[in-house]
């Protein structure tokens, strides 16, 4: 995708506030009078440039769409080779499927699975009412380590290997990153004193290092500094936003499944809203994995139990 034409004013490549919609020009709040001055002559019309962004939506190619065998999916994680882990919040079992959608294993959870993310070795997930993380590798189910009376929530790994969680607890809720045998690294709870997240779930971290949530109880998606620093925080107002699964592309962009709405968002690296982004047959988006084995692909699973195979 062409970062700057979304993202940067076409002049000095700030960022964008403005655009002139006769000459089709994005602009910052320094260059709309050097854009009118060097084109006297024309005819202008500056709007800002969120007004005309929320409308547009850029169309994904489907490489592939995958039959789960579930409804009511809530989670995907692309392993390797082709292969993805997926579960539903209606059935125990968590299964690895390859993309024409053969079932390679299967396996039960103690209880419902919430969240899944794909190991070198296997997966982690975690589960409804279960206070720990769990691991699955090779037929064997090992509890990993406990989240004392937390309920872990969204679960990812980091790129240095660590383990990241949202976890909730009454109305309370934190990130946390642990590491693999279960000693806190880190912990981000709070921002000027204040709670920063009500009901976090699906987790990713961008190349850049910084850590995106989807918070259910905000109705937000909500981006950290891998030391607590809030970067952003994007919501919809003065419209219904549901934001579940959520992942991030080559250029530290983030995609946000918008459920409810069928939507889904495609956020810069700071917070802006680029566009929506389409699908052929789009149906309830639920959760996003990235392909990281294909550059700008993802899988994204559906309620109804189809997962799509994006290209962007």
């Amino acid at each position: 995708m062409d970062e700057r034409d979304n993202d940067t004013c076409q002049f000095c490549y700030d960022r964008v506030i403005f655009r002139c919609t006769p000459c089709k020009i994005t602009l910052c709040k320094d260059c709309v009078a050097v854009h009118i001055k060097m084109n006297s002559g024309d005819s202008h019309k500056i709007v800002l440039f969120e007004d005309i962004r929320e409308e547009t939506t850029r169309q994904l190619l489907t490489r592939g769409i995958v039959t789960s065998g579930f409804d009511s999916l809530n989670d995907v994680s692309y392993k390797e080779n082709g292969m993805l882990y997926v579960c539903s919040e209606k059935y125990k079992t968590i299964k690895l499927l390859n993309l024409s959608g053969r079932n390679i294993t299967s396996f039960d959870a103690s209880k419902n699975p919430l969240c899944v993310t794909s190991t070198s070795n296997g997966v982690l997930y975690t589960e409804f009412g279960i206070r720990a993380v769990m691991f699955y590798s090779k037929g064997r189910i090992q509890h990993l380590f406990s989240t004392g009376d937390w309920q872990p929530q969204g679960i990812i790994t980091s790129q240095t290997g660590n383990i990241l969680l949202t976890l909730r607890r009454k109305s309370q809720a934190k990130l946390v990153t642990y590491r693999p045998h279960g000693y806190i690294n880190s912990e981000i709870q709070f921002h000027n004193k204040e709670q920063l997240f009500s009901d976090p779930w699906y987790i990713v971290e961008s190349p850049r290092g910084n850590i995106c949530v989807s918070d259910q109880g905000r109705n937000a998606v909500i981006c950290v500094s891998s030391n607590g620093e809030l970067i952003f925080q994007y919501s919809r107002k003065g419209s219904s936003f549901y934001p579940r699964g959520v992942c991030a592309d080559a250029t530290s962009h983030f995609v946000v499944a918008d459920p409810w709405n069928n939507k889904l968002h495609y956020i810069s690296a700071c917070g802006e809203l680029i566009c929506y982004l389409q699908y052929d047959a789009m149906d309830s988006p639920m959760s996003i994995s990235t392909v990281t084995d294909k550059p700008n692909c993802f899988l994204i699973c559906e309620v109804s139990g189809l997962i799509y195979d994006i290209e962007m």
